[in-house]
């Protein structure tokens, strides 16, 4: 069976690097020299790789945990449990048999609206179009900074949501604000991935205390590990305040991301945060807590609120795909120019799509980064950076570590939040995000985001030097 298997795989993978053969668009071609950008490599002394430190320890937890929460989620809730065990393999099927089609390379060669008509590139899928005011934090410290602000603004509750939560300065610094506030009688509620809390937290397997046994021990806290059955990490990350502000975006609390690693995050306020908010407490209850009223006040400050976007709620969970498809749909309608930046870039259809948005004049300006904190995504994104410089989008190179998850189009559509442009975040973890319509907003987000990630950056100007192991990062590719 296992050598059934690896033959399947070598001829599908055969059949995708047939389809994906197509006349280059940019300088040189395959047999030109391939060259090695000062950024694409690790900084000497200085690499961004291997964190968090995942001792083997942690790894069995990590199975464990999983596995019992898998158990029991089957025992739980068996109809919901045999559709997460047995959907999500089907669909990654399906989405592997499209691309190794033509038209999963090609895609849609002419857009699918009308630009004048309708600037929502996203389309309609996700939550009601609502209004909403946002705010852009375009790195690491403001992004912090205004998390921190909001806390200690509160005055009725906070929830919190987190994935990724080191017991280190940042960690403890906003678990000691929230204790702050919990003592001062604000109800604080935090939900924080199990395996996340797992991963970025080697001590816990050593019995000692972290930030979460502070917060567990005050009074006024809630504290919930949020279970992972069948691998299905809470990637989000977003804070309700009063239910009347919504924080999210890539930042994760901890201090290396804080100061090594580019981020964004941005707040909404107005009838968005509804939204966010019962986000925030379907996962509380799914996690053994209980709902309660809303805050006093937040219907009247949310129609109080002055927009500057309207916005509708997309994400990933168990059947939902919002995010994933907006982010699709607006690659597909395209007419001028596309923003994209992420780390973790290596979904082979959003890559196709950005090709042949590229091949129909459409200008494709991808932010990348090699100096990631995986290695081996790090190599599967050098292939990335290949496919879309063949295709004849223009590719940059951060010269560290960008945890940036978001994309504008045309100067009037942008995604922003928590999902990576990758298989796990598109399709298999839990993701939330705003697929945001609005000029003045894209604007300030290509000028102060974008544009300037991309004068930070080294634009290629021919292919990267293969990984030596590609054949099996394309294969890898293929089930992943």
């Amino acid at each position: 069976m296992t050598l059934q298997r690896s033959g399947i795989g070598i001829a599908l993978w055969i059949a995708a690097a047939i389809f994906s053969i197509a006349p280059t668009t940019c300088d040189g071609g395959e047999h030109a020299p391939r060259v090695l950008p000062e950024n694409a490599v690790q900084p000497p002394g200085a690499s961004f790789e291997g964190y968090p430190v995942i001792g083997t320890r942690q790894k069995v937890w990590i199975g464990e945990n999983i596995l019992g929460e898998s158990a029991r989620e089957l025992a739980i809730r068996p109809i919901r449990g045999l559709g997460m065990l047995t959907i999500r393999p089907l669909e990654r099927l399906t989405v592997r048999a499209k691309e190794i089609t033509p038209i999963a390379k090609f895609g849609h060669m002419s857009p699918i609206c009308d630009p004048l008509a309708n600037p929502n590139r996203g389309g309609d899928f996700g939550g009601d179009a609502v209004p909403a005011r946002l705010t852009l934090l375009t790195d690491s410290e403001p992004a912090i900074q205004a998390l921190l602000r909001l806390i200690a603004g509160a005055q009725y509750r906070i929830d919190l949501m987190m994935y990724g939560w080191d017991d280190d300065f940042t960690g403890r610094q906003v678990a000691e604000a929230l204790v702050m506030k919990a003592r001062s009688g604000v109800l604080v509620r935090v939900v924080t991935d199990h395996a996340a809390y797992l991963i970025h937290n080697k001590k816990v397997v050593d019995g000692s205390q972290t930030f979460l046994d502070l917060l567990k021990s005050t009074p006024n806290v809630a504290v919930l590990l949020g279970p992972d059955p069948f691998i299905r990490l809470d990637h989000r990350k977003l804070a309700v305040i009063d239910d009347q502000t919504a924080w999210s975006g890539g930042m994760i609390l901890t201090d290396t991301a804080r100061v090594r690693w580019h981020n964004f995050a941005y707040i909404a306020q107005g009838p968005i945060v509804a939204e966010f908010a019962a986000v925030f407490d379907e996962r509380f209850r799914h996690a053994g807590g209980v709902s309660v009223p809303s805050c006093p006040g937040a219907s009247e400050y949310a129609s109080s609120v002055v927009p500057n976007a309207s916005v509708r709620l997309v994400r990933t969970d168990v059947c939902k795909r919002s995010l994933k498809n907006s982010v699709y749909h607006a690659i597909d309608n395209a007419q001028k120019r596309i923003y994209i930046e992420n780390p973790y870039f290596t979904d082979e259809q959003l890559i196709a799509k950005l090709v042949a948005a590229s091949r129909r004049g459409v200008e494709v300006n991808a932010i990348l980064t090699i100096r990631g904190n995986v290695h081996r995504v790090n190599q599967d994104v050098t292939l990335t950076a290949n496919k879309l410089y063949r295709g004849g989008a223009r590719v940059y190179l951060y010269p560290a570590m960008t945890h940036v998850k978001a994309m504008s189009v045309d100067g009037v559509w942008a995604y922003m939040g928590t999902g990576n442009f990758d298989e796990l975040s598109l399709r298999n973890n839990r993701e939330v995000g705003l697929s945001v319509v609005s000029e003045p907003v894209v604007e300030a987000l290509d000028r102060s985001l974008f544009e300037a990630d991309i004068a930070a950056s080294q634009e290629i100007h021919a292919l990267l030097p293969k990984p030596s192991n590609w054949i099996s990062l394309e294969l890898f590719e293929l089930w992943y």
